[in-house]
């Protein structure tokens, strides 16, 4: 694996979901199983999805040697996109995005948005970069002037 593409499931937050809802979705299109290969839940809970010895189905012309992971929800009850994930749920993607990345080596530049592979989308309705700076760059402070 050489890269991470962070996706979200395109659901309003009042919509009860998990990765076997998901895997009967992708199932239903013809697919041979869920396309993403973790699912964090509402709660934070992470959920395998297709098993990581199988090619994703998650990003058009991009899915080889990528894992896709997907977070529930992504979108307002009128169902535009909007950036409505829990705590738990941007803990568990920190989490496994360190698991994941010592692994299988995979850079913090390698981490991406589906949006980043095709402008026409929003998923994950965030700024993957803008999360992964955050999460995992050291805030520089200026030091203390003690005037005595």
């Amino acid at each position: 694996m050489k890269r991470i593409t962070i996706h979200c499931s395109a659901t309003p937050v009042t919509m009860a979901l998990d990765a076997n809802v998901i895997r009967r979705w992708h199932l239903a299109r013809g697919w041979s199983d869920i396309g993403y290969h973790w699912v964090i839940n509402r709660d934070g809970r992470i959920e395998a999805g297709r098993s990581m010895q199988r090619t994703g189905a998650h990003v058009r012309g991009h899915n080889h040697h990528n894992i896709g992971v997907c977070l529930v929800g992504g979108v307002s009850k009128q169902f535009s996109p909007e950036n409505n994930f829990t705590e738990a749920q941007w803990d568990a993607l920190a989490q496994l995005i360190v698991v994941l990345s010592h692994c299988y080596n995979i850079p913090l530049a390698n981490i991406k948005g589906h949006r980043d592979y095709d402008a026409a989308k929003a998923c994950p309705c965030f700024d993957v970069g803008d999360f992964i700076y955050a999460r995992f760059h050291p805030v520089i402070r200026q030091p203390e002037i003690n005037p005595s």
